[in-house]
């Protein structure tokens, strides 16, 4: 039976082996959100983004079986998946009558462009799911989102003050600790993504 604590590589060759829909299930919810946002990365709409998540999956669970842990990481078999899905969706969109984008269907070609989107991606997510589990320890929730507010979304400390009713230097202490609860949950999040 597949665990939340089993590495992506791990779920998948379960899913091949037994077929259980569940180790499949929880490779899209670790994955979609980064193919989805790969997708954002790369200027399509949601509704693109959301397609390409959704086809770079199923050709992942088509050629399941011909996955080798041994050849390369699921993060990077992914990838080059989730890279030919992206040539395809704008080369697709390039054909569509009155549609200019030859620039970006040459610059997606290139791999270093889309794999620095990729790896953008993987970590918006990691760091998105690290601080939804912190907000289910016993950190207080306005350190939290104090924490967020400043670090992620760069507000500037004055205003988040104001509008929690904190002090700066308050605000300043939230992110110093939040960074320490931080730290351990990233990595465990990474070593099941296979993110190292």
């Amino acid at each position: 039976m597949p665990s939340p604590a089993d590495t992506t590589s791990l779920l998948l060759l379960d899913f091949v082996a037994s077929g259980r829909p569940e180790s499949f299930r929880q490779i899209d919810e670790r994955y979609r959100p980064i193919l989805e946002g790969l997708g954002r990365r790369a200027g399509l709409q949601a509704d693109g983004a959301e397609d390409l998540a959704q086809e770079t999956l199923i050709r992942l669970a088509q050629n399941a079986t011909r996955f080798d842990p041994e050849r390369a990481k699921l993060k990077t078999w992914m990838f080059g998946i989730a890279r030919r899905c992206l040539n395809e969706a704008f080369r697709t969109r390039q054909k569509q009558a009155g549609w200019r984008g030859d620039s970006i269907v040459q610059e997606l070609a290139e791999e270093p462009v889309v794999s620095t989107m990729w790896e953008r991606a993987c970590e918006a997510e990691i760091l998105r799911r690290a601080i939804e589990e912190l907000r289910t320890t016993r950190t207080d929730a306005r350190t939290v989102d104090a924490f967020e507010r400043f670090a992620v979304k760069g507000e500037t400390a004055e205003d988040i003050a104001r509008s929690l009713e904190m002090t700066v230097e308050q605000v300043y202490v939230a992110k110093s600790r939040c960074l320490v609860k931080l730290r351990p949950i990233v990595e465990t999040l990474r070593s099941l993504y296979e993110l190292d």
